[in-house]
Formats: C-alpha cells, sequence, structure tokens
C-alpha cells in the first residue's frame, strides 16, 4: 500500500476541517431552533425580576406571613415545587423560584454553588417584594443553600426545614454505589468533561444526547398531571440547566461554603430524614448502603438539627430520599405555627 502524497494529505485535511466546520455550524443552528421551540412549547409560570443584568424567575401565592421559600433537589426547575406550594397556600404565601439557569431563568456568569444561589435568591426576593423574614425548605443539596443563606443574611430568616438534606461530611462515608456514573470517573477527567460542558450545549450536542433519555412515568402521588410532569420533565431536559448543574469539585464548594455558614441560632428548624435507605438489588451493595443509612439517620441529621437550639430531627419512617409531600407540609406548617406563636 502506496504512502499518501503530501498533496492527498493536505486535500483530505482541507476536506475535514469543512465537515468539522459544517457540523459545528449545523449544531449551533439545531441549538438555536431547539431554544426557541422550547420558549413556544414551556409557556412561564412566574414572572421574570431583574436583578442586575439578567432575570430570574418566581412563582408566588397565598397570603400571610411568613412568606415559605421553596428551594429544590439536585437540578430541578422550581416547578417541581407546584403541588405543595398549592397545598401550603391554604395557610400562608408561598414562593418557589428558578436558581440560574434552570426552568424560566437566564444563566448567570457565576459558577452555581451554594453561596451564588444565596445571593441570587436574597436578590430575587427583595425585587420581588417579598416580605422578610422567611421558611426556607431546602431538599437534598439545596439543604446547603438554605443553611448559607442563613448564614449570610440572618435577619432575613425566620426558620427552615431541611428535606433529607446533604451534609458536608457524607462523603466520607457514602457507598461508591450512590455515587452517578459521572462521579465515579477520576477527577481530572471530570474536570474536563465539566469544562467542557458550556461548549457542548451551545453546538447542541447536549440537547442532542438528552433527547435520549428516558422519561420517568408519572408518579401519581406525585399531585402533578400528566401535561404537567410532561413541562417538569421538558424542563430539566433544557441545555442551560445542564450547563448550570455542571459545577466541578462539587463536593469541595457547596459543602465547605455550608460548613463556614454557622448555625441557625434559635430560629425554627426541622430536619426530616429518609426512614428507609437505598437499596440497588444487590447484596453487597445494599449492606453497604444500610450501614450508611444508619450513619445518615442517627449522626450526620441529627448534627443538622443541632445547628439551632429549637431544632428537632423527625424521622419519615415510611420515606426514601424522596419524602412524602405531608410530611413536609407538616413540618412546613408547625415551623409557620411556631414563628406566629413567638
Amino acid at each position: 500500500m502506496q504512502p499518501l502524497s503530501r498533496q492527498r494529505i493536505k486535500f483530505l485535511s482541507r476536506w475535514l476541517l469543512l465537515l468539522f466546520i459544517t457540523a459545528i455550524l449545523v449544531g449551533f443552528s439545531y441549538e438555536k431552533l431547539g431554544e426557541k421551540r422550547d420558549r413556544e412549547k414551556f409557556l412561564q409560570v412566574g414572572r421574570s425580576i431583574d436583578i442586575g443584568g439578567r432575570s430570574l424567575n418566581i412563582f408566588c401565592s397565598g397570603e400571610g406571613r411568613p412568606a415559605v421559600i421553596l428551594d429544590t433537589g439536585g437540578t430541578a426547575p422550581g416547578y417541581e415545587n407546584l403541588p405543595i406550594q398549592k397545598k401550603i397556600t391554604q395557610f400562608t404565601q408561598a414562593c418557589w423560584f428558578d436558581r440560574a439557569g434552570l426552568g424560566w431563568s437566564d444563566p448567570s456568569p457565576a459558577e452555581q454553588t451554594s453561596a451564588a444561589v444565596a445571593d441570587d435568591l436574597r436578590s430575587l426576593l427583595y425585587a420581588a417584594d417579598v416580605p422578610s423574614p422567611y421558611v426556607l425548605v431546602g431538599a437534598s443539596f439545596s439543604g446547603f443553600n438554605v443553611r448559607v443563606f442563613a448564614g449570610k443574611y440572618p435577619k432575613d430568616v425566620a426558620g427552615a426545614i431541611l428535606v433529607d438534606s446533604a451534609h458536608e461530611d457524607q462523603y466520607r462515608f457514602e457507598p461508591r454505589v450512590t455515587l452517578a456514573p459521572f462521579n465515579r470517573l477520576p477527577k481530572p477527567i471530570r474536570n474536563l468533561l465539566c469544562a467542557g460542558v458550556p461548549l457542548a450545549a451551545r453546538i447542541g450536542l447536549v440537547r442532542l444526547l438528552s433527547s435520549t433519555r428516558p422519561e420517568r412515568p408519572l408518579d401519581p402521588a406525585s399531585g402533578f398531571t400528566s401535561q404537567q410532569w410532561a413541562i417538569l420533565q421538558g424542563l430539566e431536559r433544557q441545555p442551560k440547566s445542564i450547563v448550570a448543574s455542571a459545577v466541578c469539585n462539587f463536593e469541595e464548594k457547596s459543602p465547605a461554603q455550608a460548613r463556614a455558614a454557622g448555625n441557625l441560632g434559635d430560629r425554627p428548624l426541622i430536619v426530616l430524614t429518609a426512614g428507609q435507605p437505598l437499596t440497588v438489588g444487590d447484596p453487597e451493595a445494599d449492606k453497604e448502603l444500610r450501614a450508611f443509612h444508619e450513619i445518615w439517620v442517627d449522626q450526620l441529621q441529627p448534627q443538622l438539627a443541632h445547628l439551632s437550639t429549637k431544632g428537632r430531627q423527625v424521622i419519615v419512617e415510611n420515606s426514601g430520599h424522596a419524602i412524602d409531600p405531608d410530611a413536609v407540609l407538616k413540618a412546613i406548617h408547625d415551623v409557620v405555627t411556631q414563628i406566629r406563636g413567638n
């Protein structure tokens, strides 16, 4: 087989470069069309509030004080709180919001650590004329957000509910099986992929990959209609949401910020804890998960309750990490009632 001539190599290189540029342009156009379809398909629930050159979405309903502010676990949009918000409004005002880049909120140039989320939320609530102090509700990851907000803006916090909240020391004890596949990769590879997510989103690659993700079946107990459930999943798949959630070295940043935030003083605090451990069906892995759950229930979650002199832990025996909404609603009602009685 004869080696390629220099002229032939140059010719092929030019064609490969042309194909690469064409693919980038096609991907960019594909993403722009997708963003346009998203705006047409997912009509905004809430209102956009300018917080200084960009807007965040917030939806408030009901009347009464203190206002309950609902954050979400993981990277879910605020729309996830729609069913429980409706129930909270029976006794006070309730608001959910979209963190930067999620739902109907604009992206932020700042990495979405808990400190950035707390600063955005305070600016949003003040600009939206939601009177403080607030009852903050944080689930899973957003428990860090609540604690950081309370540490930075203590006068704006009347009480809090932590719903099976993340703990800064959990990463020392968690079995490897609890980690998402991405987080099992070596750290240098994770950092490289994480840094490349924004570019992949701009050229349509993130949208293409997320479109292949199977839809989650509607949980009848969720309180969503089938149409609302479809909207929720569509919002979760938006590339801007995936970019916003791509925080490199997450386990080092938000947990450290929560640790530095200090305690909640004498503000009412309820810590809801899952009574059921995660299981995956593998006997050895499930054994490790049960051992971790004991640490979670008996050590880590009680430490969160001790963040306030008026803190208490409630173990929700029938729930896993997704705590029973009725238990969450009761905890919110209890904290609001306690604040009103003071």
